[in-house]
């Protein structure tokens, strides 16, 4: 399988540097325009099937990419971190937390524990394996999805920086599965 992840383009509130959670923010202008770059960079690639997180950033990103050039399916547990009480603010607050710590697997403020996100993405991509083998397949999701999934695919254990992996928005990720 050839798996490209996309972390979705910018919105408003990333220009903001607030936290968007699960909150279902559209693309701004410039999100747009990341978007359509995004397309020419990967217009040499002939994706069998994209999954996409159903939050409208995401989809709003994988439509443009796609150009309804392949079968497009919406899969929940590709939504993005659940940010608890940290939704809608400035993003330095959630930082200050280590909630990436696996040895404290922090709830605070209704974050999604560490653990919870790695279990559903290492859901998502065993049923990726099993049900789209030998396909190139393009996910577009969010950073804290996208952070997981890579680490599920190169490997962690209780000592993984999970932040030495950055995705910004409009980045693109290509693993031979």
């Amino acid at each position: 399988m050839k798996l490209i992840l996309v972390r979705h383009a910018k919105t408003d509130w990333n220009d903001k540097g607030l936290v968007q959670g699960m909150s279902d923010i559209s693309l701004n202008e410039n999100g747009i325009k990341q978007a359509l770059d995004l397309k020419e960079k990967l217009s040499g690639v002939r994706f069998d099937l994209c999954i996409t997180s159903p939050l409208k950033r995401a989809v709003q990103t994988a439509e443009i990419i796609t150009n309804n050039t392949c079968p497009m399916l919406f899969d929940n547990l590709l939504i993005e971190r659940n940010m608890g009480n940290y939704e809608g603010k400035d993003h330095k607050e959630y930082l200050k937390l280590n909630f990436w710590d696996l040895n404290k697997n922090s709830n605070f403020n209704g974050v999604e524990p560490v653990k919870e996100i790695l279990e559903r993405t290492d859901e998502f991509f065993n049923k990726l394996k099993s049900k789209h083998s030998n396909k190139t397949v393009l996910v577009v999701t969010h950073s804290a999805v996208l952070r997981a999934l890579h680490f599920i695919i190169v490997g962690y254990d209780d000592k993984t920086d999970f932040y030495s992996f950055k995705p910004e928005n409009a980045s693109v990720y290509e693993y031979d599965i």
